[in-house]
């Protein structure tokens, strides 16, 4: 006879800490996440992935900190998350006291959003783009990159770009789309990954970058309600240059 009890748990959320200036994977015992105000148990699953087991699903607020990094807030909406497995991406900005990065920062009526892709280093380029079946072949230098789940845009020259995002790495050349793209793009059209900006409410924004002692250059993208602005912006020798374009 078994007399052994079952146990049964719940994974409720999980929360994946990504680097956005350099779109790797955060992973630290020293994270600290609290749920409205209480400071909560998680576990570290590797690859910045942290599970956050039979809390419940009812929506609220989290703050997360980790060193390093600035500390941020935000909502979690268990009616905006995949029911099975719940999860939300959080893109880490390095703090202002990491001497290894550059800042952007600002203020601009009514900014809801402020990200950036960097000029003239790709990561792949566009071969062909199949609508029916949201996805994309690619041209890939690096055949072992890892892109599912992650946030690129396809680049207008230097005008502008199209934000998308990964859903799933079928091969190494191949990936599937969350949602379709809205325009057609040439073969061989550069393909840069996404890093995330910080605005408040007041419009105030801020951007981080890394610093590698080289010239580097940026398609920056401010989002308002109505429309979406794009600027060139140019670190030499740690000096910021706004560029016309």
């Amino acid at each position: 006879m078994n007399n052994g009890a079952v146990i049964r748990c719940r994974l409720d959320l999980l929360i994946r800490l990504t680097d956005t200036t350099t779109g790797r994977a955060v992973s630290s015992q020293s994270v600290s996440f609290w749920k409205n105000g209480k400071l909560m148990l998680t576990r570290l699953k590797g690859d910045g992935n942290y599970i956050f087991i039979d809390i419940g699903r009812d929506n609220f607020i989290m703050k997360l900190a980790v060193p390093g990094y600035d500390s941020q807030e935000f909502e979690v909406d268990y009616e905006t998350l995949d029911a099975k497995m719940p999860y939300i991406d959080v893109f880490l900005i390095p703090s202002e006291n990491n001497e290894s990065v550059l800042t952007l920062s600002g203020k601009m009526r009514g900014l809801t959003a402020v990200e950036a892709v960097q000029l003239g280093k790709p990561v792949c380029s566009i071969n062909e783009f199949i609508p029916k079946e949201s996805r994309i072949t690619l041209l890939v230098p690096n055949r072992q990159m890892n892109m599912e789940g992650n946030h690129y845009g396809i680049l207008h020259g230097e005008k502008g770009y199209e934000h998308f995002v990964v859903s799933e790495q079928l091969n190494p050349s191949s990936v599937k789309l969350k949602e379709k793209l809205n325009e057609e793009f040439a073969v061989g059209s550069p393909i840069a990954r996404v890093i995330f900006g910080r605005v408040d409410s007041k419009g105030n924004f801020t951007l981080r970058v890394r610093d590698t002692a080289e010239t580097l250059r940026y398609l920056v993208r401010f989002k308002t309600e109505d429309i979406i602005k794009y600027r060139v912006y140019c670190f030499e020798g740690g000096e910021l240059v706004e560029e016309k374009t």
